[in-house]
């Protein structure tokens, strides 16, 4: 839904009912664009991207324990030019995996959408009530690739798993 808030989905009943309003992130001039986003194997917490049309970017950990009553727990900042979009949990769940890069319809053809990013993959660490950027991880697509800026989108673990099937 476009109206920025979370939905609590009842599949039983056919219904939705909106559970957190994401206004208290609002940054002046750009829409919030709640993005994707993933639950760890307990059901207790949720992660999502928050997209300000490359203005800014935040990552947002929710204690959902009660999924009537989302509980903000903690948010990183990913700064200026991100564009947080693709999340992806480590099968541990103690890393959280960010591609920042939506979209940008600009090859031939070229299209209408412009949601860019800074081109980085970011790496958060995951705590049961906080989350933060791991400062060891600096992996920038514009910068790494030899063969020119790359627009990294999706994740994929090869050692050790992730929460996706």
């Amino acid at each position: 839904m476009a109206d920025n808030k979370l939905y609590l989905l009842d599949t039983q009943h056919g219904t939705a009912t909106s559970v957190y309003d994401f206004s208290p992130f609002a940054v002046a001039g750009a829409p919030i664009w709640p993005q994707l986003f993933r639950i760890n194997r307990s059901g207790t917490r949720l992660f999502i991207t928050l997209n300000y049309a490359r203005n800014a970017g935040k990552v947002v950990q929710f204690d959902i324990s009660r999924p009537e009553y989302p509980k903000v727990l903690s948010v990183v900042d990913l700064g200026p030019g991100s564009g947080p979009h693709y999340l992806s949990l480590t099968k541990d769940a103690k890393r959280l995996v960010v591609s920042d890069y939506f979209l940008v319809e600009d090859l031939t053809p070229g299209g209408i959408v412009k949601a860019e990013g800074d081109h980085k993959v970011h790496v958060i660490k995951v705590e049961p009530d906080r989350i933060t950027l791991d400062p060891r991880f600096d992996l920038d697509f514009n910068r790494d690739i030899s063969t020119g800026p790359a627009r990294p989108h999706g994740v994929i673990f090869l050692l050790g798993g992730s929460d996706e099937n």
